[in-house]
């Protein structure tokens, strides 16, 4: 056999998936559904797992197929085993075609953050090194792929493919989190293809928390049974052959074609299915035992490259200059080891690039390269992006991997491409900075020490925006390490830092250890170690230790030298008024809060205060003062990400979202809710992931009914943990939504978890809500005498703090329970819509006025009735409460029900114009006079004269009265039906 022929018959070796797809019939049947889905609107997750072999990225394949028929955009990526280091590269593909797309539509400049990430994803070599755009905050650039996808897919929907998850760099794995729980503003088809054994945990766990919007399908592959085996080979061998061919195949179609293709070349199958990876190993690898000098040189040159790869860098990595490469290349595409990537990124995109025919000969071909020839490659790599201009971050991966103990100048180059990563591809920064640390003296004296302290604060904070806070607690302990015991100036901070990390791990124990630790080092006197009080008093107001926190407080100012530095005050004036908040002071909280709110209010940069500014938001809630909270932190957040300080963003939006959701603004508390279980996820905090989720599922509960909120609560629950004041707020919000599902003994145990008397701390400010909720749960479960006992308990609750939020919901406990004395009933709940009014809580004076609605029903005061109703009702459309709009519309229609007929009421088609008909219908909707005449086309004293007769035909002089008698007209219509 020739030399071209045996590279021929070699080749046919890659062409897994060439023949017909057999055994699959259930998996096509599933994907035609998720095509048909997608097309439809709904969008879908298809999980595809299986081992090497099984047929995943057939799969993948013909859904491309499936889905391109039916005009849907098709974006496919995949990972690589060596390209783990480069962020966003399962995305890279599709990203650029996304792009190419665009390009074709529109010429206009892209907006900063679908710049950065169409940077971030270029192969290297063809990048602007435009290094703002790696700075920039990996959140936005989440928020950026959303909304290119939005764009890209608006017309018919879009497939996005992405095989070989089990290998997904860090980055794209939070991309793919972000998706499942952020679907684009377009139908998406997301299918994944990946070996369960390989995958992270936190890989499966991504898939485990998709949200509700999409459905999802789990196709597990397994091996083809002995007819499917037969199918795939066809009437090519003896039948005993075949048989064989099945059995050591284990019915897997890729071992099974290798087999086949072995013994077409003469070999005879043996071994077991054990022993398969190798054979295919072997099989691709005298592919490669064919090649020529140079043409191995370029193949190896290409697996350092990447995965895609320029093909113009090929002749420097590889040593053999640009001619003899590129004519190497010329080989290598012709036996299909090398194929083109296809046309997929933006037009400007000239050099087409390139990739391996698969991920798993790229494999074989790293493995095999001499090591000595891989170190030298790579520097070569670094040398000609260096020549070329390349920044830090395209050198990185080839300085990682060819430098040596003691390089000092790979050291700054690492650390320099850390530094720019930090933010958008943290984890990579993590990656540099810990080779940088390998390769710097172990045992630094002088200046590099100093630098190697610099790489563990770097390493520290980096390890703190991706959430890995275990490995930042291990970096500033390390750091702290190097920092000399008189040092004061350099080991306070990194001091304080850690106590932060510790309470965000919530080892409150471990921090206030470390704070102890460090204060007794210097003199009980020492002012400079103030921070470290600051610190250790924050910890004790999370610990209910009010009486030891204030002494530390008190002592921090007593040491400060006049006049007082303002941000002291701002630190101390924070930490007081949450700590007055949690225990019910209400005078001196209401003073400290306020104190707090104008220190920071003048303070010029927030980025050392975002600990202030939580607490001040939270004290700002339990104040409720929920609108100066939302102002504030909208303030740290935004100062949060443009720091990257991510470790505080979970506590900032959860503080937005509840306080969003106390103004009544239910959309932007569930954008909040969703972005801090966003954050939350990155930094691993089970116990945030169900606080955002518990916000959600209230706000969802409010907007859309208890209904529509119920599979987030189930959520919610799974991760929390019965203990702390953030269960405290979870299980108040998850107890209200089961009382609206109709669940009350599930509303009370949650209560219960939470008033018991064995608690160790409580939020006094809102115990009165709690025990309300408790009051109306025992009502519904009828229990009037445990209810009357939960209602005195909330009375009790808010007369120790006076805000007028408490005493509504204390008046509203009592209500609930007094409502077989209507008279009575109704004016409490009128007391308790009046506290809600006066604390600006809508939403609640909304529902209360609701029940005051039915209580005057219940007197006979119909015309108090519909007024207090309309007024609910009108709350409610306001702010998007669709649920409590609904509970006040059958209210009216009650009302109405309930209304003597006279015998000059007709039935509204008898009594009412046509387009009198029409006003009325508006009126009920809501309408203003002024919206209603936009609407008909009329002029606002046109609408004025019509409701003016309407008014008199139906015997009516308010609009509620009239919202009422339609919906009676209304009900007696459907009956005559």
């Amino acid at each position: 056999m020739t030399e071209q022929s045996t590279r021929q018959t070699q080749t046919t070796v890659h062409r897994t998936f060439s023949g017909p797809l057999v055994g699959r019939e259930t998996e096509l049947a599933v994907l035609r559904s998720a095509v048909t889905a997608c097309t439809n609107g709904v969008s879908t997750v298809v999980e595809i797992t299986g081992d090497p072999g099984l047929g995943k990225t057939r799969l993948l394949s013909e859904l491309g197929e499936l889905a391109e028929a039916e005009g849907l955009t098709v974006l496919s990526g995949r990972a690589s085993e060596f390209e783990q280091q480069r962020s966003f590269g399962v995305f890279a593909s599709p990203i650029r075609s996304c792009f190419g797309r665009l390009q074709e539509s529109r010429h206009g400049p892209l907006d900063e953050e679908t710049a950065a990430l169409l940077e971030l994803v270029l192969p290297r070599g063809s990048r602007s090194g435009r290094h703002g755009f790696a700075e920039m905050d990996r959140s936005r650039l989440h928020h950026a792929l959303g909304r290119l996808l939005t764009v890209v897919g608006q017309d018919r929907g879009i497939l996005l493919c992405l095989d070989d998850l089990h290998w997904a760099d860090e980055g794209s794995l939070e991309l793919l989190h972000y998706l499942l729980r952020q679907p684009p503003g377009t139908p998406l088809l997301l299918a994944c293809g990946l070996r369960p054994r390989q995958a992270a945990a936190r890989l499966r766990a991504s898939f485990r928390y998709a949200v509700a919007d999409y459905r999802v399908e789990r196709l597990p592959l397994s091996a083809l049974d002995r007819q499917g085996c037969l199918s795939l080979l066809g009437a090519t061998h003896p039948p005993a052959r075949r048989d064989r061919l099945c059995v050591v195949s284990g019915g897997n179609p890729l071992y099974l074609e290798v087999l086949t293709e072995l013994t077409l070349d003469g070999a005879d199958p043996d071994g077991s299915p054990t022993d398969l990876p190798d054979t295919l190993r072997a099989a691709l690898a005298r592919e490669i035992a064919s090649l020529t000098g140079d043409e191995l040189s370029a193949l190896r040159a290409a697996a350092v490259l990447g995965d895609p790869f320029d093909p113009m860098m090929l002749g420097q990595v590889s040593g053999l200059g640009h001619g003899p490469a590129l004519e190497a290349l010329d080989v290598l595409a012709g036996m299909d080891l090398i194929r083109s990537c296809g046309q997929s990124g933006p037009r400007h995109e000239v050099r087409q690039l390139l990739q391996f025919r698969h991920p798993l000969l790229r494999e074989i071909v790293s493995r095999e390269t001499p090591p000595g020839w891989f170190l030298s490659a790579n520097a070569r790599a670094d040398e000609a992006l260096r020549a070329s201009g390349a920044g830090a971050v395209e050198r990185a991966p080839f300085v990682a991997r060819s430098a040596q103990a003691g390089d000092l100048e790979a050291v700054r180059v690492l650390t320099e491409a850390a530094s720019l990563t930090t933010r958008s591809a943290p984890a990579a920064a993590a990656t540099w900075l810990r080779t940088a640390l390998r390769l710097s003296p172990q045992n630094p004296t002088g200046e590099a020490a100093r630098q190697r302290l610099e790489m563990l604060l770097g390493l520290a904070r980096t390890c703190g925006t991706t959430g890995d806070l275990v490995s930042c607690r291990e970096a500033l302990s390390e750091a702290l390490d190097l920092v000399p015991g008189d040092r004061r100036d350099q080991r306070i901070p990194v001091v304080a830092l850690r106590s932060v990390i510790e309470r965000i791990l919530g080892s409150t124990k471990a921090a206030k250890l470390a704070l102890k630790d460090e204060l007794a080092r210097w003199p009980k006197t020492e002012a400079k170690v103030n921070p470290l009080r600051l610190q250790l008093a924050t910890v004790g107001m999370a610990q209910g230790a009010f009486e030891e926190a204030a002494g530390h407080l008190d002592t921090v100012l007593a040491l400060t030298a006049p006049p007082v530095d303002s941000r002291i005050l701002t630190s101390v004036a924070a930490c007081r008024a949450l700590g007055a908040a949690y225990s019910g002071r209400t005078g001196p909280m209401t003073a400290y809060v306020s104190e707090a709110a104008s220190a920071i209010d003048r303070l010029g940069e927030l980025a050392t205060f975002l600990d202030e500014v939580g607490q001040l938001g939270w004290a700002e809630v339990l104040a409720e003062r929920h609108s100066d909270a939302v102002r504030h932190m909208t303030s740290g957040i935004r100062v949060a990400r443009r720091t990257g300080q991510s470790y505080m963003m979970p506590y900032l939006l959860l503080c937005q979202s509840y306080a969003r959701q106390g103004t009544g603004d239910l959309a932007g508390a569930v954008e909040s809710a969703a972005d801090a279980e966003e954050t939350a996820h990155l930094i691993d905090r089970p116990d945030l992931i169900g606080y955002a989720l518990t916000l959600r599922a209230a706000a969802t509960a409010l907007r859309e009914g208890p209904a529509a909120a119920a599979d987030t609560a189930e959520r919610a629950l799974r991760p929390a943990e019965h203990r702390g004041r953030l269960w405290e707020l979870s299980a108040a919000v998850l107890a209200s939504v089961r009382l609206d599902q109709g669940r009350p003994d599930d509303c009370i145990e949650l209560i219960r978890t939470i008033t018991g008397i064995d608690r160790s701390e409580t939020t006094h400010t809102l115990r009165a809500m709690w025990f309300c909720t408790a009051a109306q749960a025992e009502m519904a479960r009828g229990h009037t005498a445990a209810a009357l006992g939960r209602a005195r308990q909330a009375a009790e609750a808010a007369e120790a703090v006076s805000l007028p939020g408490q005493s509504g919901y204390a008046a509203l406990a009592m209500a609930c329970v007094r409502i077989d004395d209507p008279g009575v009933a109704a004016e409490l709940f009128t007391e308790a819509a009046e506290f809600f009014a006066t604390s600006r809580l809508v939403l609640a004076e909304s529902r209360a006025r609701v029940l005051l609605g039915r209580a005057l029903v219940a007197s006979g005061r119909l015309d108090e009735a519909a007024a207090a109703v309309g007024q609910a009702k009108q709350i409610a459309d306001a702010h998007g409460a669709g649920h409590l709009s609904a509970l006040a519309g059958n209210a009216q229609r009650q009302i109405g029900a309930r209304r003597p007929r006279s015998a000059g009421h007709f039935p509204a088609h008898e009594t009412l114009s046509e387009q009198e008909r029409r006003i009325s219908q508006l009126v009920s909707r809501g309408l203003s006079n002024r919206d209603i005449a936009s609407t008909l086309f009329l002029s606002p004293k046109t609408v004025e004269a019509h409701l003016t007769r309407i008014f008199r035909k139906l015997d009516v002089s308010s609009r509620s009265a009239l919202v009422s008698v339609l919906a009676e007209l209304s009900a007696d219509q459907r009956l005559a039906g």
